[in-house]
């Protein structure tokens, strides 16, 4: 054989799959190529050996069928060798022996090319004289290893298959003989290796499809059935392997296959029909010895593999193949019972184990797709949906990912075929699911099938919520009721998804018609239904309760929240409210361009005028008085929003209409205070959108002074913020959202006023707005009162302030336990309003002095107030009448009284807790607010004013206030100082006292949240300082910017104490180089001895000088101004080295970073000044020398090899490339120059300490 052929056996086995299949297809083409050429061109006959004309009996073959003679061996080899060409016969040989490698890669490639061969050399080579050669080279001559043997075995099972997948055994020159020795090896094997079984099957039923075809003509072909069904009756252990033959023979067979087979574990019928099902649950399982066997065979199979036996596709083939007549033929049991019985009963059964269970999974995975429409929904059966919540839930279940493949099962079936999806939802939220599955799977299946639906499937998904609403029972038992409300509860959330999800797909008739229902049983009660309506054709039995009519009109207000948020695309436009231009996505419009907010008041108007509906609310006349000139104002907005083509007024219009209709659709419900939120927008909108006057007429004397008055008062955006606060104050996400979306339609018309309006609701004296809620409560007045004189009387109070016995025995322990949250601030002090309420109840009852009273007042006169709370006390306890004159009755109504007392003073401590936890709550909406202007408007001098009670109300924080004070810091230091456009036209003034604050914060506080805020504030009113002198850095703020830099540099250096880090400044000057440049001397005389208070401080103020010259010598302009600036550099340093010796400050390390700043300040002037005698005259380089040559006579720097080095790198940076030795060093100390940059620049740490210098020096110097 050729050289290049042999290399291809190498590559055949090669585990690249397509790299074995590219030089399988060549080596097959050359081989029969030379094949063609042999049997065109030889004069020898090639014709095949004639079969031997017994058809039956096995008298050809020995007893064994799976060794072969020697001899005979050869005589086929010998043979073959006569017909082919030798490259072939040596490929056949070495193909047959490769399917022993222990490769799998091996066997798979030669396997594949031993199947092309002999599928197109039939005319060569018979099915016999393969058998004889796979059987030679498939048996070991000498004792082989268990691994060999694994090997063989594993030739003969892919001997066997490439005689079959090459149509071999049933060429013309096959027999049945042939088939019957094949089949033989595979059931040898697969009864001597379980493991080896369903291969081996997999094989048999392949060659037996093959006799099944109606092409052959073959006489043996029903005799080989037959004998396949024989050796499957022979046994009595039921398997999967048996059941597949046996479904693979039916289909040659004919139906009475079934009946004449007889079988001990089934009855003589179809595997698949009723009865037969319960056996075939346990063969599928392969719960092997069956249940009904008394003992476990010796060789009972224990198997298992993660993918399902190929079996299953037969039978799913039975059940959904068109083209299979078993179904039609015989009588076999409906696919829905199939699956109860086999799959969800038996795999999916509680006690099945896990892998068993992921079979299960699979089966659903396959069966689904293929399932009829109708038969979809039977497989969501109630085990397989216990099974799948089950292991959805928890990522760490075993077969959390088969879970989730079965759901993306479901949405792909969705997807191709969109109709269904209606059904499987209802499915998996119905009887076998849960009406939460998303929630409780952590998924979003129900969400994304939904997705996949169309508009009509959609609607009939409504409507199925609807039935599901408004059908029921009428009882009277609690729990029917119960369960009977928490289902319509749960559809109505359904009906709220769907509005929510944007890719649900729906149109504006659905929605509306969604609204409508949701309006009608939340704000009415509907006295006969509507056969026209889509939604409202049936009442709702039994009747909606109070708590579902208050989640009705709950979800109806979510709804249109949420369509207020959406965008979505419009086709026409309203004459009322409408954007520019149609076609674009604007929020809080229908297609048809009308406000959600309109339609949903329209709604609201239209069931009010039915006499079908009638409203659950009783409104007074003030009430819809009020609501009446809400309408009448909301016609004046939208007549001004169309009479104007002003972009802005017809935003702020909307803006206004919107506000309107929100606190008209919440004041339909007659809450206390809804309607109040109508009157003020009216005036509002008064104010805003003025009526205009007739022209000509003289203006009365009256008419100018209300006009001088209305001037005097408060402007419109004051009263709109007004406006906005007061939706903010009630707990109402609907009337949030409005608030913030109008807000930001007027944020560009804030005032000073109008923002401080909403700034003074972020104070830090919760009590002050907790008297706000409370104004209105006669009660609470009278309670906040007494709490003041408590609070000015208590330091004067005795420290024994409890009450006695007396005033508390009748308080029983369920009360005690209500009342632990308050006991402690009982003890701590006297509640003079709760001895009060006791002692009333105690005289009620005849326990109490009448007169007690009396002596009490006349007692405060003469005795102090430590007598007085004793005599009060006394007063409580002693009585008149004695407990046992009471009788049971009346001590019974006496513990009630008392009881009650003590629940109302709990309740009051309760509300004050609510109302600071509202109070918070309003602080959080305010922010949301002032995060809107920060956005909108960073250009506004406004600005300013925010930085200071968001300041405050950071740094007073609480552990109540944690919250709202972090969502303060990150509005200071994400929106505000990271603004890239600041304000203009600003205040000095207030500039200046904003520096001025942040500098003494910066300088006093210990807290690192502190100085990285005010650091961050610091640099924005820097900006802001800078934004009209620019680079006249003097002028700004009238000279008070340098001046207070200045100041924080000196208290750095000088102050031990000094809390300021030198980042704080750093930033600053590397943002603004020109502010560090007007005070470079004050920087470079910090860093003579003895200047500053810490040594570490010095070279801190090192770094930003560098910092500063390193942006200054970009700029052409400052040139001269740097080169000027060196000899003092110079001096300095030079000062520095003379006075060394004598300054014990002055350390090794100290000494070592100052050189490193005169080197990069050396290096910085060498790239702005070419000329080299300039630039040594300019740095005094004489000088230079003179300090190297002191630091090396130097005592204390003599033995520091890194200074040296460090002089000798600044005088080579001095003297020029002459200094330098040759190009590559030059490159090098390049490299080693940007080295020393990058350490320089990290020289020090956080804190200011500075690293190891050995460390440093040992890395510049590798």
């Amino acid at each position: 054989m050729q050289g290049n052929n042999l290399e291809l056996f190498w590559e055949i086995a090669s585990s690249n799959q397509d790299a074995r299949l590219s030089s399988a297809n060549k080596l097959v083409e050359e081989l029969l190529s030379q094949q063609d050429l042999l049997a065109s061109c030889s004069k020898i006959t090639l014709d095949l050996p004639s079969p031997s004309p017994s058809s039956s009996g096995d008298s050809e073959y020995s007893t064994d069928p799976l060794h072969v003679d020697e001899a005979e061996a050869e005589a086929v080899e010998e043979a073959l060798g006569n017909r082919t060409v030798a490259d072939l016969m040596y490929a056949l040989r070495r193909l047959l022996r490769g399917l022993a490698s222990p490769r799998e890669s091996s066997r798979l490639g030669f396997a594949v090319v031993l199947t092309e061969l002999l599928s197109r050399l039939n005319c060569a080579v018979t099915a016999k004289e393969m058998l004889t050669l796979i059987l030679k080279y498939s048996n070991p001559q000498v004792a082989a290893s268990r691994q060999e043997q694994k090997d063989f075995m594993f030739a003969k099972l892919f001997g066997i298959m490439t005689l079959v997948q090459s149509d071999l055994l049933i060429q013309p020159t096959a027999t049945v003989r042939d088939f019957k020795r094949s089949m033989q090896i595979l059931i040898a094997l697969s009864s001597d290796k379980p493991w080896m079984a369903e291969s081996c099957t997999w094989v048999m039923v392949n060659a037996v499809a093959q006799l099944q075809r109606p092409q052959l003509n073959f006489e043996w072909t029903t005799e080989a059935q037959c004998w396949m069904a024989d050796q499957i009756s022979s046994t009595k252990e039921p398997s999967p392997e048996k059941l597949a033959v046996m479904l693979q023979l039916s289909r040659g067979l004919g139906s009475d296959f079934f009946h004449n087979l007889a079988l001990p574990w089934m009855r003589k019928e179809h595997p698949l029909s009723t009865a037969n099902l319960p056996t075939l649950a346990r063969v599928l399982k392969e719960a092997i010895p069956s249940e009904n066997q008394a003992a476990t065979p010796v060789r009972a199979r224990s198997r298992w593999q993660a993918k399902i036996h190929f079996v299953w596709d037969f039978i799913l083939d039975i059940y959904f193949n068109q083209s299979s007549n078993a179904a039609v033929e015989t009588k076999i049991s409906s696919f829905p019972d199939f699956y109860r019985v086999v799959v969800d009963e038996t795999l999916f059964a509680a006690a099945s184990s896990h892998d068993r269970k992921s079979w299960a999974f699979q089966v659903f995975q396959r069966a689904l797709p293929r399932a009829k429409d109708a038969d979809k929904p039977m497989l969501f059966t109630p085990n397989f949906m216990r099974t799948l919540i089950n292991q959805l839930g928890n990522r760490d279940r075993l077969l959390h990912r088969a879970a989730v493949k079965a759901t993306e099962t479901i949405q792909e079936v969705v997807k191709e075929q969109p109709h269904l999806g209606f059904l499987l939802v209802t499915q998996l939220i119905g009887k076998n699911g849960h009406q939460n599955f998303d929630s409780i799977t952590k998924t979003k299946t129900v969400e994304q099938v939904l997705s996949s639906l169309d508009i009509d499937r959609v609607r009939e998904y409504v409507k199925h919520l609807g039935d599901m609403i408004c059908q029921g029972i009428q009882t009277d038992d609690d729990d029917e009721l119960t369960q009977i409300n928490n289902r319509r509860k749960w559809a109505l959330d359904q009906l709220l998804f769907l509005v929510r999800t944007a890719t649900v797909p729906k149109d504006d008739e659905l929605l509306v018609d969604i609204l409508t229902f949701l309006a009608a049983h939340g704000y009415y009660t509907m006295q006969k239904p509507l056969k026209k309506s889509f939604l409202l054709e049936r009442l709702p039995t039994p009747a909606f309760v109070d708590s579902l009519k208050a989640a009705a009109r709950s979800r109806f207000l979510s709804s249109v929240s949420e369509l207020a948020k959406q965008a979505r695309t419009y086709t026409s436009i309203s004459t009322s409210t409408s954007p520019s231009a149609s076609g674009r996505k604007t929020p809080g419009f229908a297609q048809d361009g009308q406000l959600w907010l309109a339609k949903a008041h329209n709604i609201l108007v239209q069931l009010e005028s039915d006499k079908s509906f009638k409203s659950i609310f009783d409104t007074d006349a003030e009430i819809a008085a009020k609501l009446a000139d809400g309408v009448r104002c909301l016609e004046k907005v939208r007549k001004a929003e169309a009479k104007s083509e002003d972009a802005d007024v017809k935003e702020r219009a909307l803006a206004l209409e919107s506000l309107l209709l929100s606190a008209l659709l919440v004041s339909a419900d007659a809450a206390d205070g809804a309607s109040d939120l109508v009157e003020p927008l009216c005036v509002c909108a008064d104010k805003l959108f003025p009526a205009e006057k007739p022209a000509g007429g003289k203006k009365g004397k009256k008419q100018v002074e209300e006009e001088q008055v209305d001037r005097e008062r408060l402007t419109g955006i004051e009263l709109l913020c007004d406006c906005l606060l007061s939706f903010l104050e009630l707990s109402s996400a609907f009337l949030r959202t409005t608030a913030t979306n109008a807000f930001e339609a007027f944020s560009k018309d804030m005032s000073k006023e109008s923002i401080g309006l909403l700034l003074s609701h972020l104070g830090t004296a919760e009590a002050a707005q907790v008297g706000e809620e409370m104004e209105d409560e006669e009660e609470m007045e009278d309670e906040e009162e007494m709490e003041d004189e408590e609070e000015m009387e208590d330091e004067e109070a005795m420290e024994d302030g409890k009450p006695h016995a007396s005033d508390t025995w009748a308080t029983s322990d369920e009360e005690d336990e209500q009342d632990s949250d308050v006991d402690a601030d009982e003890n701590d002090e006297v509640d003079e309003e709760l001895r009060a309420r006791v002692r009333a109840v105690l005289k009620e009852s005849g326990m109490a002095d009448p007169d007690a009273e009396d002596d009490e007042d006349e007692e405060e006169e003469e005795k102090d107030e430590e007598k007085d709370d004793d005599a009060a006390s006394d007063a409580g306890s002693d009585s008149s009448v004695e407990f046992s004159d009471l009788g049971d009755d009346e001590m019974m109504l006496l513990d009630d009284k008392l009881a009650e007392v003590f629940r109302q003073r709990v309740s009051a401590a309760r509300d004050q807790k609510e109302a600071k936890q509202e109070a918070i709550a309003l602080r959080f909406k305010v922010l949301e607010l002032i995060e809107i202007f920060a956005r909108k408007q960073p250009q506004s001098p406004l600005m300013l004013d925010l930085i200071t009670p968001l300041y405050e109300l950071w740094t007073n924080r609480d552990e109540d206030t944690e919250a709202v004070a972090n969502k303060a810091r990150q509005l200071l230091l994400n929106r505000i100082s990271k603004a890239k456009v600041i304000p203009e036209e600003v205040d000095v003034d207030q500039v200046s006292l904003l520096l001025e604050r942040m500098h003494t914060e910066a300088r006093e506080s210990q807290s690192n949240d502190v100085s990285n805020v005010s650091q961050a504030i610091n640099v924005y009113l820097t900006k802001v300082a800078l934004c009209k002198s620019g680079e006249k850095v003097k002028s700004a703020l009238g000279g008070k910017l340098v001046e207070m830099y200045r100041q924080s540099l000196l208290d750095y250096l000088t102050r031990k104490a000094s809390r300021m880090r030198h980042e704080f400044l750093i930033d600053a000057f590397r943002r603004f180089p020109m502010l560090g440049w007007e005070l470079r001397s004050e920087l470079l005389d910090s860093c003579r001895p003895g200047t500053a208070s810490r040594a570490f401080r010095q070279v801190q103020v090192m770094q930003m000088l560098q910092a500063v010259l390193t942006q200054i010598a970009q700029r052409a302009d400052q040139k001269e101004e740097v080169i000027a600036f060196l000899p003092e550099i110079s001096n300095c340093f030079v000062q520095m080295v003379n006075e060394s010796d004598a300054a014990a400050v002055v350390s090794s390390n100290h000494m070592k970073d100052t050189i490193k700043f005169v080197l990069q300040a050396a290096r910085i002037s060498a790239r702005i000044e070419t000329n080299k005698d300039n630039l040594q005259s300019a740095w005094k380089l004489d000088k230079l020398q003179e300090a190297g040559e002191k630091l090396q006579n130097s005592d204390k720097f003599k033995a520091s090899t890194s200074i040296h080095d460090l002089m000798k790198q600044l005088l080579k940076v001095l003297q020029g490339d002459a200094a330098v030795g040759a190009g590559g060093k030059k490159q090098d100390s390049g490299k080693k120059r940007a080295a020393e940059e990058s350490t320089w620049a990290a020289t020090t740490t956080a804190n200011g300490k500075l690293p190891s210098t050995a460390k440093k020096v040992k890395a510049s110097t590798k």
